[in-house]
């Protein structure tokens, strides 16, 4: 086949050329000039950023006819049968595919012979970190001490990989990731340069994709060009690439801000309908809160050039936002599109963009509290772990408190009667017994009290009839200085100490309950931890049934 893709037409046949490598550049020309050449070199970074076409034109450098001392002409003889890989002074290795013992003893044999026709002999291993350790151990000591013109260059992505006694022979590069602003100035010169009309929207697409990987960039481009013709448009890159148009994204954006659950699951249920992955569109997603919280910190801090479209969408929504409150969506959005693959795609993708949507009950994009606002929150009502007075939860819980108050009390002695002990009621009664017999106030507690005044009347139900011994009713009605009456529960209406106590700490657990549910801070960490709310007791309250 006569036809070149992109990627390959455009392989870099100098030095200056190369783009986004400028320090490694310099560090080499630099070399060049002064003959101050390494045996060995490695370089590292991810595909698509030129550690191959590094190697070569350094071979090229070392062995050019013509050119400067930092630079090969690209035209003379050597360069152009490096350039095409014809020449057998300079071997290129895939290491991926020859990984063993015996492939690397091919290359020492090869070592010991001076080069056929060029200045030295270079040996290029792609993929590096692909040998096994036979073929590393066999490399090592011509690696370290190899034949005078000879020059070794290991590339690799996963420089971990490699032994840290084959890095320590080698002056190692790494090539760094290039940016967003760099691939489309070079994506479009490129197009200019081959007379294909393109907008800047599309070019942006591209290089957005193309994720810091040159010869990404340009693959992805002759796809698209396969797919659109010669004019590149916005439109075409979409649907070529399957990625997601902005105005999409925006618009579920805008509906899960606005804690519109119905909308948002509208806008993705169409975006699936039209073949986009729940996943991508929910990335797509990120990725726009992440410009948006760049942009609210900084717009300089943006790392790509966004449409004016997007900007003033960023700008509108970056003055109704807290920092705060947009984190802990992206944080929400982030842990459900981690977890998607536990479950059915779309089922998660659309509880996710519901969840989403509900945050807007804990912070609301038009009326977030500041900080002072925030400190000076009363604390929530949360899990007890260690018992405190009735006073200190009026304090902490005024409003609950003053309801649980205008509950129902216990039964009143009659005020015409001066009691012989100064008790208020029954439970006061009961409260101060407990010091004198535990025992037998924990199961009066549990009695009825009809009646609490210079007579008390007292109903005992069958089993609290043989639990009260004749002596302890007798030592209780001394203790007390009162008549106190036993006598049958039957019909009589109304509440135990026991129960009443109950009620009031279930009547409060629910006020609290719904304290808890209601406070940001606690939301905040249910949010952050994926945890949930099981319990709330009031201070002093016994552990109760745990709650969902």
């Amino acid at each position: 086949m006569s036809y070149l893709v992109l990627a390959r037409r455009w392989r870099p046949q100098r030095f200056s050329d190369l783009v986004g490598q400028d320090v490694v550049v310099r560090t080499l020309k630099n070399a060049l000039s002064s003959g101050s050449l390494a045996h060995a070199y490695l370089l590292t970074g991810i595909r698509g950023v030129g550690k191959t076409t590094i190697a070569r034109l350094l071979a090229m450098a070392v062995n050019c006819e013509k050119g400067s001392a930092d630079e090969p002409c690209g035209e003379c003889a050597s360069c152009t049968s490096i350039s095409r890989g014809s020449n057998l002074d300079v071997q290129e290795m895939d290491a991926a595919s020859h990984t063993g013992v015996d492939d690397v003893r091919e290359i020492l044999e090869s070592v010991r012979y001076p080069s056929a026709n060029l200045k030295y002999k270079v040996y290029i291993i792609d993929e590096a970190h692909m040998l096994s350790k036979s073929a590393f151990n066999a490399l090592l000591k011509t690696l370290e001490e190899p034949p005078e013109r000879v020059m070794f260059i290991l590339a690799t992505t996963e420089v971990e990989k490699l032994p840290l006694t084959v890095r320590s022979r080698c002056q190692r590069f790494d090539l760094r990731r290039l940016g967003f602003d760099e691939i489309s100035a070079y994506l479009g010169d490129v197009l200019t340069r081959e007379k294909i009309e393109h907008e800047a929207e599309a070019v942006s697409e591209i290089a957005r994709a193309a994720d810091g990987s040159v010869r990404d960039a340009l693959s992805l481009t002759e796809r698209v060009l396969a797919f659109a013709g010669d004019k590149l448009e916005a439109t075409d890159v979409r649907a070529a690439l399957g990625l997601m148009g902005m105005d999409q994204v925006l618009m579920l954006s805008d509906a899960v801000f606005e804690g519109d659950a119905k909308s948002a699951l509208t806008c993705l249920r169409s975006a699936a309908g039209s073949g986009y992955g729940h996943r991508s569109l929910l990335i797509s997603l990120a990725e726009l809160w992440h410009q948006l919280a760049c942009m609210m910190v900084d717009e300089k801090m943006l790392d790509s050039e966004p449409t004016e479209s997007v900007r003033d969408w960023l700008a509108q929504w970056a003055e109704r936002w807290e920092a705060q409150s947009l984190d802990l969506r992206y944080q929400v959005l982030i842990a459900g599109i981690r977890d998607l693959s536990l479950v059915d795609e779309r089922l998660g993708a659309e509880m996710l963009v519901m969840r989403l949507s509900g945050l807007q009950a804990l912070s609301s994009p038009r009326e977030i509290p500041s900080k002072k606002k925030l400190n000076s929150h009363k604390p929530a009502a949360k899990p007890v772990t260690e018992k405190k007075s009735a006073k200190a939860v009026v304090e902490a819980a005024p409003a609950e408190a003053s309801e649980v108050q205008a509950e129902p009390g216990l039964p009143l002695g009659d005020d015409d009667q001066a009691p012989a002990k100064t008790f208020e009621n029954w439970e006061a009664a009961l409260k101060a017994y407990v010091d004198v017999r535990a025992g037998v106030a924990a199961r009066l507690e549990h009695v009825l009290c009809l009646d609490f005044g210079a007579k008390v009347r007292l109903a005992l139900d069958e089993h609290q009839q043989k639990a009260i011994a004749q002596s302890d009713r007798l030592a209780f009605a001394e203790w007390l200085g009162r008549e106190v009456h036993w006598e049958p529960r039957q019909d009589q209406v109304g509440e135990s100490l026991s129960q009443t106590k109950a009620k009031q700490t279930e009547h409060l657990r629910q006020q609290l309950w719904r304290t808890a549910k209601q406070n940001p801070h606690i939301n905040l960490l249910i949010s952050e931890l994926d945890a949930k709310l099981v319990d709330v007791r009031p201070p002093g309250a016994e552990d109760g049934p745990v709650r969902e």
